[in-house]
């Protein structure tokens, strides 16, 4: 009888070993999956909205407003699915849809340095020499009337110079090529396709004010920040 009451002893303080082990070890997966990071009460909802609006100007007085379509529909998917996956706090009240238009309308400003090309002359340089004859002044003498003046000007070639290129249709191909390559773990076209949309989008970043799109990207990042969510767990996982 004793050594049955000793041996249920050991069996229960073995028990509550393996539980305190488990539990220590479910408190570490939680912290390394920043489960309880997130679980605390986020900024107010008025910090996010006033930096994404000041990013929004910032934005548009180094790059201009977004004019390509594509800008806009990437912008609305992402906002969409940011939302929608709760990667996004979403605060209750009537902050809701302030937040929502003002990180649609940073996302498109985001998305103007990788698909802000536009429309693009690649050719306009060339021209042609040709000798034009300019027109007598109204007031000039009679030898300027009666002597034609001609000059040599620089003109361009129709149907050549003037041939046009969407840069930004260019631009969403090899992103997403860079994205399909990186999806799967295809690393030398994905780093191919990433040099080359480098390469393309390098006069569009020469024609941006740098020191207002740094301070963009400063403020757009810390308003996504500010709404992000730690607790989000992959698709398919539960708690």
């Amino acid at each position: 009888m004793d050594q049955e009451q000793r041996d249920h002893s050991n069996n229960d303080q073995d028990n509550v070993i393996i539980a305190r082990r488990v539990l220590l070890l479910e408190e570490r997966l939680d912290r390394l999956e920043g489960g309880r990071a997130g679980r605390g009460a986020g900024a107010h909802p008025a910090w996010p909205l006033a930096l994404g609006c000041a990013a929004i100007v910032f934005g548009y007085i180094g790059m201009g407003a977004p004019m390509h379509p594509y800008q806009y529909l990437f912008a609305g998917l992402l906002t969409v699915l940011a939302h929608h996956r709760g990667s996004l706090r979403a605060p209750k009240g009537a902050w809701l849809w302030p937040l929502i238009t003002v990180n649609f309308l940073n996302l498109s400003l985001f998305l103007m340095i990788v698909l802000g090309g536009g429309l693009r002359h690649p050719l306009a340089w060339f021209k042609t020499p040709a000798v034009a004859r300019n027109a007598p002044p109204e007031n000039g003498s009679w030898y300027r009337s009666m002597v034609p003046d001609y000059t040599v000007q620089w003109q361009s070639i129709p149907g050549f110079s003037d041939w046009s290129v969407d840069v930004t249709k260019v631009q969403a191909f090899l992103l997403i090529a860079t994205l399909a390559g990186a999806l799967f773990r295809f690393q030398g076209f994905a780093s191919i396709t990433a040099l080359a949309l480098l390469i393309i989008s390098i006069p569009v970043y020469l024609s941006f004010t740098w020191d207002w799109v740094v301070l963009f990207l400063v403020c757009g990042s810390v308003s996504l920040y500010l709404q992000s969510r730690a607790d989000v767990l992959p698709h398919g996982t539960r708690q």
